[in-house]
């Protein structure tokens, strides 16, 4: 996979304002949140553009993920897709800045960031999903008023100074 994600750009670079398109599509497992993975073929549609301060990165990723409902517990899978855009250069002075080294920018940290970020943090297999047996375990429950609530027999010192008893 970073074979496919390896690009040479030192033509691009010679001449500023040069661009070149590049269509990839690739195989990545293992990149994945918590509670969503990334899985199957990853599309890249880019556009590289040298520019004076090294080399900017326009477009868009799709790739397919599943995950678990966080209420359901019932798999899901979708797609995501993603626009970025981001520089690349021979000096890189801060982490939002990718490397290009010996005459070749490796794509692979940039598409996995991307990625990664855009997958679901809490995934729902849809808005009104109500969870695995909603009559056994109802979401909304009036939260119960102090009077109702059982004694911790550790505080009854305490109360019984409160109440004076």
């Amino acid at each position: 996979m970073t074979s496919q994600l390896r690009v040479p750009v030192a033509e691009l670079l010679r001449r500023p304002g040069s661009h070149r398109e590049l269509s990839i599509h690739v195989d990545v497992d293992g990149w994945a949140t918590s509670d969503a993975a990334v899985r199957g073929p990853v599309d890249i549609q880019l556009q590289l553009e040298s520019v004076v301060s090294g080399l900017e990165v326009t477009g868009s990723l799709e790739a397919g993920w599943q995950g678990s409902c966080r209420r359901c517990l019932e798999p899901i899978e979708q797609t995501v897709q993603q626009e970025l855009r981001e520089m690349f250069s021979t000096a890189p002075a801060d982490e939002e800045t990718y490397p290009i080294q010996d005459g070749e920018v490796d794509l692979t940290p940039m598409v996995r960031d991307c990625l990664v970020l855009a997958l679901p943090i809490a995934p729902l297999c849809s808005e009104d999903c109500v969870g695995p047996a909603p009559d056994d375990y109802p979401m909304n429950q009036p939260e119960p008023s102090p009077e109702d609530r059982p004694k911790d027999p550790r505080w009854a010192a305490l109360d019984a100074l409160r109440t004076g008893k």
